[in-house]
C-alpha cells in the first residue's frame, strides 16, 4: 500500500539521485548475471566441467547457474530485516559490494586444467555470494528509487531498477560479442566481462554513497520504533500470506529471460548450432528495445493505474512471447530467429517493466521490503532457477522437442497473470487488517 499523501522532502534532485542509483545497481546486478548465463552457456562447461559428453558439460555450467539462485531468498530475508529495520541505503551498500567482489573473484579464477575439482567448487561457492546479494538487491533498489519519487512518477520510478536488466544486458553482450568467435575466448577471453565488473562497481559506490534514506521510510521506522514489532518476515508471512503467495506467483513470469538469454542460448548454439554472433546480436537488439519500452510502459501505468497497466502487459507478454520464441529458432533461418528473439523482448519488456512498481502496491512501508524481496526471490529461486535445466531436459537431446517448453513458459507466464489479477484486492484486504492491529499495538504502548 503505497502512502495516500505527497512525502515531505520529495525534491527533484533527490528523487533523479534515488533512481539512477536503481538503475546503476541494478544493471550492476544484471551484468554480473548475465556475463555469468552467457559464459555458462559458451564456454564454463569446457572450462570448469571437462568431458567428452557435450549434454552433460552445458547442463553442469547451467547448474552452476541455478545454484546461485538457492540463496536468494535468505538474501531477501537477510536483507529485508536491514531494509526495513534499520537502513534501506545500507542494506544496498552492502549487497553492491558482495555482488562485485564475487563477479571479480570469478574472473580471476583458475580452471579445472589448472587446480582440479577445486576449481568447480570455489566456482560454486562465488555464485552463491552472488545469488545471497542479489536476494538484497532488487527490493533495496525498487523500494529506494519509488518511495522518493511524487505519487505520480511512483511506476517510473520503480522502473528504474527494471531498466538495469536490458542495460545489464547491452553492457555483457557487448563485452561478449567481439570475444564470441575469437581464440582467446577459452584462454583469457571469458574472464575479461568478470573483472570489468569493477569498474561499475566503482561507479555505482560513488553514487549510493551519496543516497539519503528516503523521508517515507524514516516515518515508517520511527512509527516501528513506538511499538514491538517482530521480525519482518514473521509480520508478512503473519498478516500477509495470501498476498505474499500472490507476490510469488506474479513473479513467475521473470523466468521468461531465462528461457530466451541462457536456455535458447544454449540450445540454438550448441545443439541447432546457430550462430554465436547472430545470436547475440539479436539478444543485443532486443535489450535496447527493451531500454526503450521500460520508461514508456511504465509512464503509461503512472497515468492509467499500475494494476490495469501491469495486467494488460502481462496478458500481452503470454501472446506474443512462448510459441514465437521456440518456434522461429527452431527454423534457422536467420530473420525468423531475431523476430523471435525481439517477439520475446517485446512482451518481457511490458511485463517487466512494471512488475516492480506493482509489487510496491501491495504491502505498508514497515514491511515493504521484505514483503516483495521474499515472493519474488522465492520465484527466482525455486522457478526461474531451474528453467533452463528444465527446458534442457523437455527439447531431448535432439533438440527438436519444442512443444513441451513452449507450454510450460506459457503457463508460467498465464500463472502470473492470474496473480496480478487477485493481487489488490487480496493487498487492500489484509492491510486492512494489519493496519487496525498496529493501531491497537500503538494504543496499548502508550497505556
Amino acid at each position: 500500500m503505497t502512502s495516500g499523501a505527497p512525502v515531505r522532502g520529495n525534491d527533484s534532485k533527490q528523487a533523479r539521485r534515488a533512481a539512477f542509483g536503481a538503475l546503476a545497481g541494478s544493471a550492476i546486478e544484471w551484468y554480473d548475471f548475465f556475463i555469468y548465463g552467457t559464459a555458462a552457456a559458451l564456454v564454463l562447461g569446457d572450462l570448469f566441467f571437462p568431458g567428452d559428453n557435450e549434454a552433460v558439460k552445458i547442463a553442469s555450467s547451467l547448474a552452476t547457474f541455478a545454484i546461485g539462485f538457492l540463496l536468494r531468498p535468505i538474501g531477501a530475508i537477510l536483507f529485508g530485516y536491514i531494509g526495513d529495520r534499520v537502513s534501506r541505503n545500507t542494506s544496498l551498500m552492502i549487497t553492491l559490494v558482495m555482488m562485485g567482489g564475487s563477479t571479480m573473484a570469478i574472473g580471476l579464477l583458475p580452471t579445472y586444467h589448472t587446480i582440479g575439482i577445486a576449481a568447480p567448487i570455489i566456482l560454486l561457492i562465488l555464485r552463491c555470494i552472488q545469488g545471497l546479494s542479489v536476494g538484497g538487491e532488487w527490493g533495496g533498489a525498487v523500494l529506494v528509487a519509488s518511495e522518493s519519487a511524487p505519487l505520480h512518477r511512483k511506476v517510473l520510478a520503480a522502473s528504474m531498477s527494471q531498466a538495469g536488466a536490458p542495460l545489464g544486458t547491452i553492457m555483457s553482450t557487448l563485452v561478449f560479442l567481439p570475444l564470441s568467435n575469437s581464440d582467446v575466448l577459452y584462454t583469457w577471453g571469458w574472464r575479461v566481462p568478470f573483472l570489468l565488473s569493477a569498474v561499475l562497481v566503482f561507479v555505482g559506490y560513488i553514487i549510493r554513497n551519496k543516497l539519503e534514506e528516503n523521508p517515507e521510510f524514516v516515518q515508517a521506522k520511527k512509527r516501528a520504533a513506538k511499538t514491538k514489532r517482530k521480525a519482518p518476515l514473521v509480520e508478512v508471512l503473519r498478516h500477509f500470506p495470501v498476498t505474499s503467495l500472490l507476490v510469488f506467483l506474479a513473479s513467475f513470469a521473470v523466468s521468461g529471460v531465462y528461457f530466451r538469454s541462457t536456455f535458447a542460448l544454449a540450445w540454438a548454439t550448441n545443439t541447432l548450432h546457430i550462430d554465436k554472433q547472430l545470436f547475440l546480436n539479436a539478444l543485443l537488439f532486443g535489450a535496447v528495445i527493451q531500454l526503450i519500452l521500460t520508461p514508456t510502459a511504465a509512464l503509461i501505468a503512472d497515468r492509467i493505474g499500475v494494476a490495469k497497466a501491469h495486467i494488460a502487459w502481462t496478458a500481452i507478454y503470454l501472446v506474443v512471447a512462448p510459441f514465437p520464441l521456440m518456434g522461429f529458432i527452431a527454423t534457422q533461418d536467420p530473420m525468423m530467429i531475431v523476430i523471435g528473439i525481439l517477439l520475446s523482448y517485446l512482451g518481457h519488456s511490458l511485463y517487466y517493466a512494471t512488475l516492480s512498481g506493482y509489487l510496491s502496491t501491495l504491502f505498508p512501508p514497515e514491511v515493504r521490503f521484505t514483503g516483495i524481496s521474499f515472493g519474488y526471490q522465492m520465484a527466482g529461486s525455486l522457478i526461474s532457477s531451474s528453467m533452463p535445466l528444465i527446458a534442457v531436459r523437455l527439447v531431448g537431446a535432439d533438440g527438436h522437442n519444442i512443444l513441451p517448453v513452449q507450454l510450460l513458459y506459457s503457463a508460467l507466464i498465464a500463472i502470473s497473470l492470474l496473480a496480478a489479477i487477485l493481487g489488490p484486492k487480496s493487498a487492500q484486504r489484509e492491510a486492512s487488517k494489519y493496519a487496525e492491529v498496529q493501531k491497537k499495538e500503538s494504543e496499548a504502548a502508550v497505556v
